[in-house]
């Protein structure tokens, strides 16, 4: 009987604009942030551009490098310089071997015959892009390797055809042994390598770090190397500033890696400005449903003020009024998690699937724990509105 007294012709055109703006407000601002999570966990073969963006940058050679006039290694001077960046979160010199390096088959695991010069370099760990077995001591039985994946297909499609050999397999290659020939200081040794993996984003032949520190100590030529490639990685809306340090420095950056900078710009600014867009429309929504309360309970001012002389306490005609917002805001927050399943679903997924990409779920716990984070701030708002203005009516 109370409710009905308080809420009789309580729907009204502002009423109707407030719950649809809740609604498409909480859809919107739930669908970009599950869009946020689903896309930092990106995992198809690009999977490098939702991940951490890590570049590797060299000088570029010129005409004065051609003649021995300018040099492309990057100097102490040149490392800190990048460490001062606030756009680079990382930096990570490549490590270059010492000594010379030969490889060629192990008679009897499949391998053609052949034997070519190579180099080594190593780069720390944290900024290898696939998971392998990278340790590596003095009692190790092989030396692991990682090739750039192009290798394997310039082998393939290039010299095998034009050398009329059989062209090799990932799997065979990774399978076979090879013959790691090293000299240098005055020193030469045989030892055993294998390939261990490929490598989508780092264009050097990889092994551990362990192992060139070990090898550079025994057979180095004493040379100081200063490094001549360097792994970074920037912030995700860095794209203008690694652009500049492009034209400070005159680096030489893959296009891939400018590319892959520039959509996750692109992306990172897109999403931002549709959560803040639906953010706006969900702040508009519910001071809608503060000005709609305000309204209704200066509607029904005289039976507030009735009620309360005849024996009706404060709290009670508050919790009514609460009671009833908290049914519309949770049909609206049902609502809108539902609406933002089927649309991540049915949408956003089948668009993304059918152009070839492919996100793992990050699941909608997150996405729900917001939903509950302003479904409190609606009811938390309109309590105390509400019990304000109540306060006073019954104080008048």
């Amino acid at each position: 009987m109370l409710r009905k007294l308080l809420f009789r012709n309580s729907t009204n055109f502002q009423f109707v604009f407030a719950t649809a703006g809740a609604l498409i407000g909480l859809t919107a601002l739930l669908l970009s942030f599950q869009l946020i999570l689903d896309v930092r966990s990106f995992h198809s073969s690009e999977k490098e551009l939702f991940g951490p963006n890590s570049v590797v940058i060299q000088k570029k050679v010129t005409k004065l490098t051609t003649v021995g006039m300018n040099s492309t290694e990057f100097t102490p001077e040149d490392i800190e310089a990048l460490r001062s960046k606030e756009f680079i979160t990382d930096v990570a010199p490549f490590q270059s071997a010492d000594f010379k390096v030969g490889i060629s088959e192990v008679p009897g695991d499949g391998l053609p015959h052949f034997y070519a010069d190579m180099f080594f370099q190593a780069i720390p760990d944290r900024f290898m892009d696939i998971d392998v077995d990278w340790s590596w001591n003095e009692n190790s039985e092989y030396i692991p390797i990682v090739l750039p994946r192009d290798f394997i297909m310039i082998i393939n499609y290039g010299f095998a055809q034009s050398q009329g050999i059989n062209q090799i397999s990932e799997e065979l290659l990774m399978a076979a042994r090879l013959t790691i020939h090293i000299d240098g200081n005055g020193k030469k040794t045989t030892m055993m390598g294998r390939v261990v993996g490929f490598s989508q984003k780092i264009s050097s032949i990889l092994v551990p770090e362990s192992f060139l520190e070990y090898a550079n100590g025994l057979y180095s030529n004493g040379n100081i190397i200063n490094p001549t490639r360097v792994f970074i990685t920037t912030t995700d809306d860095s794209y203008g500033e690694l652009e500049q340090l492009m034209e400070e420095m005159n680096l030489d950056i893959s296009q891939a890696s400018i590319d892959v900078a520039k959509i996750k710009t692109i992306i990172t600014v897109v999403i931002g400005i549709f959560g803040v867009a639906a953010l706006l429309i969900m702040l508009l929504s519910l001071m809608g449903f503060v000005q709609y309360s305000q309204l209704m309970l200066s509607k029904v001012s005289y039976e507030i003020r009735t009620l309360i002389r005849i024996g009706y306490s404060v709290k009670t005609i508050v919790m009514t009024f609460v009671v009833q917002m908290t049914i519309l805001f949770g049909i609206i927050t049902v609502s809108s998690i539902t609406v933002m399943t089927l649309v991540n679903a049915f949408v956003v997924n089948t668009w993304l699937n059918e152009n070839g990409i492919h996100l793992e779920k990050s699941g909608f716990l997150p996405s729900v724990i917001l939903a509950a984070v302003c479904f409190g701030l609606f009811i938390t708002s309109n309590y105390l509105s509400v019990r304000k203005t109540i306060f006073k009516l019954g104080r008048s």
